[in-house]
């Protein structure tokens, strides 16, 4: 394995460990868990030597990282049936969009009944 390569493989394995400080931050057992799971994943794919596969693991990597970053979040229980989330500036927030059950419905009985009658023809 080249050094350009090992050190990319170095830095992905510390971004991810420090994306799992960060998300996890205060959550024992998750952050215990997540270290589990990096170095278990690492050392399963130590025996790569390809340069194609490791780029693809980098990038894989990478993908978790953001993954980790965007879509994870900690929520915990300040009362019963009352939850705190805790939302970085990494956390991909969506606009929320009302659903209008009747509408929904509606659209997709004209949906039906135009494939009944391109059916009948």
């Amino acid at each position: 394995m080249s050094v350009n390569i090992r050190q990319k493989v170095l830095q992905s394995f510390k971004t991810l460990h420090k994306t799992r400080l960060n998300v996890f931050n205060g959550d024992a057992l998750a952050l215990s868990e997540a270290r589990k799971k990096i170095n278990e994943e690492y050392k399963k794919n130590k025996h790569v030597t390809d340069q194609t596969a490791i780029e693809e693991l980098i990038k894989y990597s990478n993908a978790v990282e953001q993954e980790l970053k965007m879509c994870v979040i900690q929520a915990k229980e300040v009362e019963p049936g009352v939850y705190q989330a805790t939302i970085t500036k990494d956390t991909a927030k969506l606009d929320n969009m009302p659903f209008d059950e009747f509408a929904s419905v509606t659209q997709s009985r004209r949906k039906t009944h135009s494939k009944c009658q391109q059916n009948e023809k």
